[in-house]
Order: C-alpha cells, then sequence, then structure tokens
C-alpha cells in the first residue's frame, strides 16, 4: 500500500524510538540498579540510618527515710532545794494561849506557826503580806503580779483551794521540797506544811502526786494519805 506524505513523518518517529529505545533511569545511589540475573540477596541494602542513642535518664533515688537520733531524749530529772537550808529553824511550836472571852467561855488562841508563816519561812517569799493573809488571798495577789505557775517548782509554794468539808475554808497551803517529772505528765512532789490537822503539827516530806491536766493532787503518804485525794490546786507561788 503505498504510503502518503502524511504518514512518513510517524513512520520516522516510530522508526527512530525502535533504534534508540527508550530513556534508561539513572539508578540513584541509595537504590542501585538490579542487574538481570541478581537475587534479592545479591542486591545491596542501603546502610541501616545511624540510631540516635537517647538520653540516659538517671533514676532519682526514692528519698530514704531519716534514721532515728541516737541521741537519747533529755533526761527528766527532780528538782530540789538546797540541803543546807536548816528546816528546824522555820518550826517552832507555839501553842495558843487560853482566855475567856467576853461570855466568860474559854476559849484558846490559834497556835503557831500557821501554814502561811511556815511557808513564807522555808521559801523567803514575802510578797503580798495584806495583814492576815490566807492561802487563796496569797494565791490571788501573786497571780496578779504573774508571779504564779501551773508548774511545779523546787523551792515554790502549793495552794490548796478552798475545801469546807474540810474545815479550809481559805485554802492551804505549803513548801514544795522537790519536784520530779513523770513520763505521762504528771508530777511527784516531797511536800512539807504545818497546820493539817488545826493543831500546827508539822508534816516533813509527804509525796504527793500532781496532775496538771486537772490541776488536782493526791497524797501518797503522810497524815492526809487516807482521805486527801483530788484535792483542787489553784498553782504554784514563785519567788
Amino acid at each position: 500500500m503505498p504510503f502518503s506524505a502524511k504518514a512518513v513523518p510517524l513512520f520516522l518517529v516510530f522508526f527512530l524510538s525502535m533504534l534508540f529505545g527508550c530513556a534508561k533511569t539513572v539508578p540513584q545511589p541509595s537504590q542501585p540498579a538490579r542487574m538481570h540475573g541478581d537475587s534479592v540477596k545479591n542486591i545491596p541494602q542501603a546502610p541501616p540510618a545511624a540510631k540516635i542513642p537517647k538520653p540516659s535518664v538517671t533514676p532519682q533515688a526514692k528519698p530514704q527515710p531519716k534514721p532515728e537520733s541516737a541521741e537519747a531524749p533529755p533526761c527528766r530529772e527532780c528538782e530540789t532545794v538546797s540541803s543546807d537550808q536548816d528546816r528546824a529553824d522555820c518550826f517552832k511550836l507555839q501553842p495558843g494561849k487560853t482566855a475567856k472571852n467576853s461570855k466568860g467561855k474559854t476559849v484558846t488562841g490559834r497556835c503557831q506557826p500557821q501554814c502561811v508563816p511556815y511557808a513564807r519561812c522555808r521559801s523567803g517569799i514575802m510578797t503580798c503580806r495584806l495583814g492576815d493573809t490566807g492561802p487563796v488571798e496569797w494565791f490571788e495577789c501573786a497571780r496578779k503580779s504573774k508571779a504564779t505557775t501551773s508548774i511545779p517548782k523546787a523551792g515554790s509554794i502549793m495552794v490548796i483551794g478552798v475545801n469546807t468539808r474540810r474545815k479550809m475554808p481559805t485554802g492551804h497551803l505549803g513548801y514544795v521540797e522537790e519536784a520530779c517529772p513523770n513520763a505521762d505528765g504528771t508530777w511527784t512532789l516531797r511536800f512539807s506544811h504545818t497546820n493539817f490537822d488545826r493543831k500546827c503539827h508539822l508534816d516533813l516530806d509527804a509525796k504527793v502526786l500532781f496532775n496538771p491536766k486537772t490541776m488536782t493532787a493526791s497524797f501518797l503518804s503522810g497524815p492526809w494519805k487516807t482521805w486527801a485525794k483530788d484535792l483542787k490546786i489553784s498553782g504554784f507561788i514563785l519567788r
């Protein structure tokens, strides 16, 4: 079939493309061309990307419990008045004098020393001298001067509150010879007082258990041991 003039250019294009072939893709360096007959195993693989090491994190140490202090707790020692003080100097019994009153009845005056003069002599505390000052009156006067405490001190004066049942309408007091703190918060006192029986007799070194939480005291020895339980305490007068 004769070729037309229009078909010649198309034929030339087809012939040249068959002669020279299609352009080959240039293999990239990271992807080498696969040759005929090469197996998958023979194909060189690109080296794996270098792994960036993760920053090492040092685990924080757990806080360890603090060891208990090796120091022993402070010693709870007794506080005692000086032993060189002569306690006999403050007690010289003077029985009350007897006399007849206006009605002809024989009466006996107060013996000495009463509890207040004895405590003043033993402690040397001469504050609030208001004439015939009773124990409670003395405490209230000292309290206004901030000379009282609820914590016993050796050398202080313990004031027992009013107790009408035991015929102590003005209270009672005595001298703290020694104050020993106990583990439970109470205190063991060594207590001396006179006129405890309204006859001015002297009771030395009575053992007394004092509770600052309830402000009460119980006698564990001495003439008051049989009945003096949970007596109400006003406080302690200081120098």
